[in-house]
């Protein structure tokens, strides 16, 4: 997984508030080894944008996928089969 570049003066200026939040200790331990010198606020930030970034796109999937299926004259069973990997795509991504 790809972070974005927290040196970029864009990511410095924007405006930031400090919150309280509960988390695994032994998932913080090792997030605090993975950012490393860049911090763990700027670690958790990114990884907080990433997910974002991919329950959004995942909702346009499918609400794409809704309007297909909805304007689609095509057969039940294959319909059937679309609504299961739709299914499937919800459930990996944690939604």
């Amino acid at each position: 997984m790809r972070y974005r570049d927290i040196t970029s003066p864009a990511i410095r200026t924007m405006p930031t508030r400090k919150i309280s939040v509960t988390l695994d200790s032994s998932a913080i331990e090792r997030a605090r080894q993975a950012a490393g010198p860049r911090g763990l606020s700027a670690y958790l930030d990114g990884a907080l944008q990433d997910r974002l970034d991919r329950d959004e796109r995942r909702h346009v999937l499918l609400a794409y996928l809704d309007a297909l299926e909805a304007a689609d004259p095509t057969s039940p069973e294959v319909r059937r089969r679309a609504g299961r990997r739709a299914d499937r795509l919800q459930e990996i991504s944690g939604g």
